[in-house]
């Protein structure tokens, strides 16, 4: 999402950290422990990791438009650690309940069919499936309806549950987590506005397109730089025709997923759960453009990008595992179709043509 001089500062300081810092060496070894954290120690101290949440919550202020640089430049440089579910979801949720963030890192409940939780009180029961980071979160963040059908986010020390170690496809954490009448502090549970569960679940879905968005970028770059360098029968790869057809798709993919982020992240900070369509618009268009990106970026590598030491699986592995968290294509075309239909025809010119033009 590209914002004001500010927003441009926070992406340059961003990139020559994660440039620095972040080498597929790094990558590799959080796959094996399931985190990273002289990394994360150096995002830390430079304010990073809590980027778009107020000061007067404990974060690092600054808005929207400087949560998804962060979201974006992760995804970019396949960071193994929980920056979206800390800063742009879970510190989003406490900032909303009147919560002060605790220190270090947080994972957040991503809402499942099977899971569950109750409150009672201020007693809480349930069960999670593939939390991410669950195990080396200070704190899983969460939204609960209490008995009375209202809305609180709740705040759980990992160590006081049950926690049983997953990954996913690219090697991330996703873990389970059980808890059973865990009595929760005054500064652990708070209201919520109605609707904020709703609310969490299309940022979760922002977050995931835009980080699929930065990888996606990544991805191309390496791509048609391998594709220039890589020589056959005395020319450039990107010289053969076949071999440019898929370089241009791939570089049509990945520009449109980027611009359907943008166009999301853009409208989501204008008129909040509003702009549900273009969320849904940018998940899918991820979904999509992830599997078409992967697959030619593959192709155009061969052998070389099946290798463990070259990083192109760090990538793609993310994006097709990106491509199933927080709602697949299916589910959010989907929406999709039907907030489209429910608009009738009338409203079809608008839900095509409205793009980046404020309302």
């Amino acid at each position: 999402m590209s914002g004001g001089s500010g927003t441009g500062l926070l992406a340059e300081s961003l990139e020559r950290l994660l440039s620095e810092r972040c080498g597929p060496d790094v990558c590799q070894e959080a796959e094996v422990t399931g985190w990273a954290p002289e990394l994360w120690d150096a995002l830390a101290a430079a304010g990073l990791t809590t980027v778009g949440v107020p000061e007067s919550a404990g974060g690092s202020g600054g808005d929207l438009s400087d949560a998804c640089t962060l979201v974006v430049a992760a995804g970019r440089h396949a960071v193994p650690l929980p920056l979206a579910e800390t800063a742009m979801l879970g510190g989003w949720l406490l900032d909303r309940a009147g919560l002060t963030l605790p220190t270090g890192p947080l994972s957040v409940a991503v809402p499942r069919t099977d899971d569950w939780l109750r409150l009672d009180g201020s007693t809480l029961s349930g069960r999670l499936a593939r939390v991410p980071w669950a195990s080396r979160a200070t704190a899983v963040v969460g939204v609960v309806s209490d008995g009375g059908g209202r809305e609180h986010v709740v705040l759980v020390d990992p160590s006081r549950a049950h926690v049983t170690p997953g990954r996913n496809l690219a090697g991330e954490p996703r873990d389970a987590l059980e808890v059973a009448d865990l009595r929760l502090g005054t500064d652990q549970v708070a209201p919520v506005p109605e609707g904020t569960a709703a609310e969490l679940v299309l940022r979760g879905a922002l977050a995931r397109a835009l980080a699929m968005a930065g990888a996606m970028e990544a991805v191309t770059q390496l791509t048609l730089g391998y594709a220039g360098e890589r020589r056959q029968f005395g020319r450039p790869i990107a010289a053969f025709q076949a071999v440019g057809q898929r370089l241009v798709r791939l570089a049509e993919e990945a520009e449109a997923a980027g611009l359907a982020a943008d166009v999301a992240a853009r409208r989501y900070a204008q008129v909040g759960t509003g702009a549900a369509r273009e969320i849904a618009a940018a998940k899918v268009t991820a979904g999509r453009s992830a599997t078409d990106v992967a697959a030619h970026a593959h192709q155009v590598h061969g052998a070389m990008g099946m290798t463990q030491e070259y990083r192109l699986h760090l990538s793609t592995r993310r994006l097709w595992a990106w491509r199933q968290e927080w709602g697949s294509s299916r589910h959010w075309a989907s929406v999709l179709g039907g907030q489209v239909a429910a608009g009738g025809a009338a409203g079809l010119w608008e839900a095509v043509a409205s793009g980046l033009v404020a309302p």
